[in-house]
C-alpha cells in the first residue's frame, strides 16, 4: 500500500513538472514583445517627410501583404463570434498568465490607483526610458519637466508616472495636465467615456476639458484650449512627455477596430505635435497597422522622432490587439511646423477621404518593417486566442490549475523584480491610495451587452417591440428598494455660485446621480423610440391632468419633461419666474423634474433654502413628485437664480448651456449619497411609465 502511494505521488509530481515546464517557457516571451520600427542611430536610411502640399492628395490605398495578415487575424478572431462575451472574458481572465500582476502590485506596493493601465505604463516607462531624464537633467532652470496626458481617465498613467519618478528620480520636479471625455458632462455617453472619477474629482485643477467642457480631444477648439492651458501650466521646465491612451468601444465591430479608431489616433498625434517640445517622448496606444491611416501615421512619427518602437506590455492581455508606440527624442516644432497647418485642417471627427501620404513617398524599407511588425504581433495574438478557444470548453484538472497558478505568481514576482517596484511614502502620492479607495466606485464602466457578437448582431434586426422587451428584461435584473416616500434635508446656501457652462445638449446620456445601467436602459428605449418616430411624454399628459384635478387647489404646480429634450434654459427660467411670484407659505409641486443633472440637483440645493421641506413621493404611473412645502421668500436665493438666468442667456448666444451651479465635489459630499438611496425606485418607476404607454 505504501509503495502504491509513493508511486502515485511521484506521478503527480512528474505531471506537475511537465505542465510547469511547458508554461514557464513562455515567461520570457511575455516580457519581450518589442519591435523597433525606426532608429536614426542604427538605420542606414533616414526617413524624410514629403512636401506638405502633397499630403492628403492621393486616394486611400491598401497594401496586399498587410491585408492578408489582417484577414488571417480576423479569421481567428471571427471564431469568437458565438462566444458569450461575459463567459469568454471570465475564461480569458483565468487563462491570462499575467493576470496576477495588478493584484500583486496592489498587495505588495500599495500604490495609488493601481489598474491594468498603471501596470502597462510603469512597464513601458521602465523598458524604454520613457521619461527623458537626459533632457530633464540638462534643463537650465533645474531638474524640472511637465507632462500632458490625453484620453487619460481615470488617471492611472499619471499616478504610475508619479510613482516611477518618486522611486527612480526623486530629485525631479514635475507638473502635469490631463484631458479626457468629461465624466461630468451629461451629454457624454457611457459607451464613449470612462466614467470613473475617483482620482479626477480630487485633481480637477490639473484637468482641461476644452472650450466646450466636453473633453472631446477630436474638437479643434478643445485642442487650442489645451495648448493654451499647457503653456500657462505652473512650474518650470518643458513639456517632455505626452501620453495618449484613447480608444473607442469596438465590441460590435471587432474586425474593423483599427479603422474605427484611426481618426482618434490622428488627433492624438497632432495634439502631441503641438504640445511636445524638442527632446521629448510620446506614448501612443494603437491596435493593428494594416490600413493606410496607421501606416501613414507610423511614418509621420518615424520622421518626427529619432526612434520609434512598438511594444506589447506583459501586463496587457495577450489576446487583444492593443499595443503601444513609443516615440523617443522629438526633433522639435521647427521640424514639424511646415506640416501642422495641413494636419490641423484634417483634424476632427470626420476622417479625411484621401491617404495622408502618397504610397510612393514612403520608402520600401519602412513598409517592410511595418509588415514584419504586423506579422510579429499577429503571431503572438493568434497563439493566445487559439489556445483560449481550445481550452474554453475544457475543465482544467488539478495539475493544470496548480501549475497555472504558480506561473502567474512567478510572472508577478518577475514584474516586481525586473521593474524594481517598491513602496513610496504616502506623503508623496498625488491624492492618496486610501482616499481613492474610499470613494464611490459605482461608475466603473458597466456594459449591458454580455451575449455573443452574433447574438448582438441579430438583436439589431429585431422589431422595435422585441428590442423594448430586451430592455425590460434588463430592467428586471435591478433590485427594487421598498421605500416610496423620502424627505430631503438640504444644506445651507453656498457663499458664492460656481457656474459652469458647456456644449449644449438635449439628451441626457449619463448621470452622476443614477446607476449607469439604468441610464443605458433609458438610452436603449430612447433609441427605439427614435427608430419608431414616437415621442413618449413623461409624465403622460392624461396622468398630469388627472393629478392637477385631484391636487390641493392651494398648491402651485410646475411640470417638466423628463429625459426627452432636456432644456436647461427653460428649467432655469421657469423656476426663477415661479419662485419670484410665489406667495409665502405656498407649496410648490414639481412634476417630471429630472434628478439626473448637476444643474437640476444644484437648483434643488438652492430651493431647499426657500422651503421648509422637500418631499419625494413615488408614484408608479408618473415616476415621482417633488413637493416643496411652505415657501419662505429668500432674497439671496432669488439673486442667485437671477445670476444663473443671466449666465444661461449669455451661454445660449454661444450655443452653450449652463451645466452646473454648485461644484460636483460639494454635491458629492452633501446630497450625492442620499440621492443614490432612492435612485432605483425613481428611475425604475420611470421605466414602467415608458412601457405602459407603448
Amino acid at each position: 500500500m505504501e509503495k502504491k502511494e509513493k508511486n502515485f505521488s511521484s506521478k503527480q509530481s512528474q505531471i506537475l513538472q511537465d505542465k510547469y515546464t511547458d508554461l514557464s517557457s513562455n515567461i520570457p516571451i511575455l516580457f519581450e514583445k518589442h519591435f523597433v520600427i525606426s532608429n536614426v542611430q542604427q538605420d542606414t536610411q533616414t526617413y524624410v517627410l514629403p512636401e506638405a502640399g502633397s499630403m492628403f492628395t492621393e486616394p486611400a490605398w491598401q497594401l496586399n501583404k498587410l491585408q492578408e495578415i489582417k484577414r488571417d487575424l480576423n479569421e481567428v478572431k471571427g471564431r469568437l463570434n458565438n462566444f458569450n462575451l461575459s463567459k469568454w472574458q471570465q475564461h480569458t481572465n483565468r487563462k491570462n498568465e499575467a493576470g496576477e500582476i495588478v493584484s500583486m502590485v496592489r498587495e505588495n506596493i500599495q500604490a495609488e490607483l493601481v489598474t491594468q493601465a498603471w501596470c502597462k505604463f510603469y512597464e513601458v516607462a521602465s523598458n524604454f526610458s520613457l521619461v527623458p531624464l537626459n533632457e530633464i537633467y540638462h534643463e537650465v532652470d533645474g531638474k524640472n519637466f511637465k507632462s500632458v496626458h490625453l484620453c487619460e481617465a481615470p488617471g492611472a498613467f499619471v499616478t504610475a508616472l508619479n510613482h516611477w519618478l518618486k522611486t527612480n528620480a526623486p530629485d525631479v520636479q514635475w507638473n502635469w495636465l490631463a484631458t479626457t471625455l468629461n465624466p461630468y458632462c451629461e451629454g457624454n455617453s457611457y459607451d464613449g467615456m470612462v466614467a470613473d472619477d475617483r482620482f479626477i474629482r480630487h485633481t480637477l485643477k490639473h484637468w482641461c476639458f476644452g472650450a466646450d467642457n466636453t473633453g472631446d480631444i477630436m474638437d479643434l477648439k478643445n485642442l487650442d484650449t489645451l495648448v493654451k492651458k499647457s503653456e500657462s501650466l505652473d512650474g518650470k521646465g518643458r513639456i517632455l512627455l505626452v501620453t495618449a491612451d484613447g480608444s473607442i468601444d469596438c465590441t460590435n465591430m471587432p474586425g474593423e477596430q483599427e479603422s474605427t479608431v484611426a481618426q482618434l489616433h490622428l488627433c492624438e498625434t497632432v495634439a502631441c505635435l503641438h504640445l511636445l517640445q524638442k527632446g521629448g517622448n510620446f506614448l501612443l496606444k494603437l491596435f493593428t497597422l494594416f490600413e493606410h491611416q496607421s501606416v501613414c501615421l507610423m511614418y509621420l512619427l518615424s520622421c518626427a522622432f529619432q526612434q520609434v518602437s512598438v511594444t506589447k506590455p506583459a501586463s496587457s492581455k495577450g489576446g487583444n490587439s492593443e499595443m503601444y508606440v513609443v516615440c523617443m527624442n522629438f526633433k522639435g516644432k521647427d521640424y514639424i511646423a511646415p506640416y501642422l497647418c495641413t494636419l490641423k485642417y484634417y483634424y476632427g471627427n470626420v476622417p479625411p477621404v484621401n491617404a495622408m501620404f502618397n504610397l510612393r513617398d514612403i520608402p520600401d524599407g519602412f513598409l517592410w518593417r511595418i509588415e514584419q511588425c504586423c506579422k510579429f504581433f499577429k503571431f503572438h495574438q493568434c497563439r493566445i486566442i487559439e489556445d483560449n478557444i481550445k481550452t474554453f470548453h475544457k475543465r482544467d484538472n488539478f495539475y493544470k490549475r496548480l501549475s497555472t497558478s504558480v506561473i502567474k505568481r512567478m510572472i508577478g514576482i518577475k514584474y516586481l523584480k525586473d521593474y524594481r517596484l517598491r513602496k513610496i511614502d504616502p506623503a508623496n502620492e498625488i491624492v492618496g491610495r486610501e482616499i481613492i479607495e474610499k470613494n464611490n466606485n459605482q461608475f466603473m464602466n458597466k456594459k449591458l451587452h454580455v451575449d455573443s457578437y452574433n447574438e448582438r448582431c441579430k438583436s439589431q434586426d429585431l422589431e422595435p417591440q422585441e428590442r423594448l422587451l430586451q430592455a425590460w428584461n434588463n430592467a428586471k435584473e435591478i433590485e427594487w428598494p421598498s421605500e416610496k416616500f423620502y424627505v430631503w434635508h438640504l444644506q445651507a446656501l453656498p457663499e458664492t455660485l460656481n457656474i459652469q457652462t458647456g456644449k449644449l445638449f438635449n439628451k441626457i446620456c449619463s448621470s452622476r446621480f443614477c446607476d449607469s445601467k439604468i441610464m443605458q436602459i433609458l438610452d436603449k428605449i430612447d433609441n427605439v423610440m427614435q427608430d419608431m418616430h414616437i415621442t413618449v411624454c413623461f409624465p403622460p399628459a392624461e396622468i398630469t391632468t388627472e393629478f392637477v384635478q385631484q391636487i390641493d387647489p392651494s398648491y402651485e404646480i410646475l411640470s417638466f419633461q423628463f429625459v426627452q429634450n432636456y432644456d436647461s434654459h427653460r428649467i432655469i427660467a421657469e423656476i426663477y419666474d415661479r419662485l419670484e411670484k410665489l406667495e409665502s407659505e405656498k407649496t410648490l409641486v414639481l412634476i417630471g423634474y429630472s434628478l439626473l443633472t448637476q444643474l437640476n440637483i444644484g437648483l434643488l440645493y438652492l430651493l431647499g433654502n426657500s422651503f421648509n421641506n422637500i418631499i419625494v413621493e413615488i408614484h408608479d404611473n408618473e415616476g415621482y413628485r417633488l413637493k416643496l412645502e411652505n415657501y419662505r421668500r429668500n432674497e439671496k436665493v432669488l439673486e442667485y437664480l437671477e445670476e444663473i438666468l443671466v449666465a444661461s442667456h449669455n451661454a445660449c448666444k454661444q450655443n452653450m448651456a449652463v451645466w452646473s451651479i454648485i461644484p460636483i465635489t460639494v454635491l458629492y459630499g452633501k446630497i450625492h449619497e442620499y440621492i443614490h438611496e432612492e435612485k432605483k425606485i425613481l428611475f425604475l418607476s420611470i421605466l414602467i411609465t415608458y412601457f405602459a404607454q407603448l
